[in-house]
């Protein structure tokens, strides 16, 4: 690996984001309203009701999901290896990833991490998690984890 493209260690914090919880809340909102006007439009009483209700909540019990199992932790990167800890699950102990840029916003990141062993899933049994990192949850170590993202990406480029 040439110089230019060595990166120092660096341990970057991640949290589940809260225009994500805003999105969440306005698509519930919008199939809560298409539900009732649904209901309003069609005169319906009783059973299509109560199935609407019924898929309301069932939407309600998905979104809630998908909040609680974004990720949270701490991304860290020592020099030839990423790795993740996510705290809130302490039995799964640290894993070793393969991370992909997913989109590039300047200020922040969207990254995918993949488990190193093909065989082994990353945390809540998927093949893949999803991270967005964001620049003002440490302005000052910004640069070095956007260098440290780069570096492995041509590293592995290199190694084929």
């Amino acid at each position: 690996m040439s110089i230019r493209y060595h990166a120092p260690a660096v341990s970057y914090g991640f949290e589940r984001p809260r225009r994500a919880a805003a999105a969440l809340v306005l698509l519930w909102l919008l199939l809560a309203m298409v539900l009732l006007v649904w209901c309003h439009m069609a005169q319906w009483r009783g059973g299509p009701l109560l199935a609407a209700c019924v898929v309301l909540i069932l939407a309600t019990g998905m979104l809630l999901g998908q909040w609680r199992e974004w990720p949270q932790g701490l991304l860290q990167w020592n020099g030839e290896q990423w790795q993740i800890d996510l705290p809130d699950q302490p039995d799964k102990g640290t894993q070793f990833v393969r991370l992909k840029v997913g989109l590039d916003g300047g200020n922040w990141l969207w990254l995918s991490a993949s488990s190193l062993l093909p065989a082994q899933s990353l945390f809540f049994k998927r093949k893949v998690l999803w991270i967005l990192l964001r620049q003002q949850h440490s302005p000052a170590q910004w640069g070095d984890l956007r260098r440290a993202v780069y570096s492995s990406v041509v590293l592995l480029a290199k190694q084929g």
